[in-house]
C-alpha cells in the first residue's frame, strides 16, 4: 500500500472514531443512538476504531426512519437549532423521514456553483424538486 493510500486510510479511520465518539456521547449524541447502544449490547466507542469496523453495525433498518418523533434523530449538541424534515412520498408504506439543519443549504450551494449563469442566473429564485 502506498503512502498516500495509507495516509488516507489513517485519516478516514480517525474521522470514523471522532464521528462515533460524538454520536455515542451522552452530551452530543441523538436519543436514537444513545438508546440503541445499550440494547445492542456493545459500545461502539470501544469497538469501532476504523472504517472497516463499521460493519459491526450490520444493515441499517430503514423502518427506523418511519414515523416519529423525528427529534429522536437530533443530536443533543444541536438541540437548540431549528430542524427541517424531509419525507419520502410513502410509495412503500408510511413515509420515511430525515432531518437536517444546514446540510441541504450546503449541498445546494455547492451544486449551484457548478451551474452556468446563462441558464441559472445568480440572485434568482429557484425551485428545487427532487428526491429526498
Amino acid at each position: 500500500m502506498g503512502n498516500a493510500v495509507r495516509q488516507a486510510q489513517e485519516e478516514l479511520d480517525e474521522w470514523v472514531r471522532k464521528v462515533i465518539g460524538w454520536h455515542f456521547d451522552s452530551s452530543t449524541g441523538c436519543p436514537f443512538w444513545l438508546e440503541w447502544a445499550p440494547r445492542a449490547g456493545w459500545d461502539p466507542r470501544r469497538e469501532v476504531n476504523s472504517f472497516a469496523d463499521l460493519d459491526k453495525f450490520g444493515h441499517f433498518d430503514d423502518e427506523w426512519l418511519r414515523g416519529g418523533p423525528v427529534r429522536r434523530w437530533l443530536p443533543r449538541a444541536y438541540a437548540d437549532r431549528p430542524i427541517y424534515v424531509f419525507e419520502t412520498g410513502g410509495t412503500t408504506g408510511v413515509p420515511k423521514s430525515r432531518i437536517n439543519i444546514d446540510d441541504f443549504r450546503i449541498d445546494y450551494e455547492l451544486f449551484s456553483k457548478t451551474l452556468p449563469a446563462t441558464h441559472f442566473p445568480l440572485g434568482s429564485n429557484w425551485l428545487m424538486l427532487g428526491p429526498s
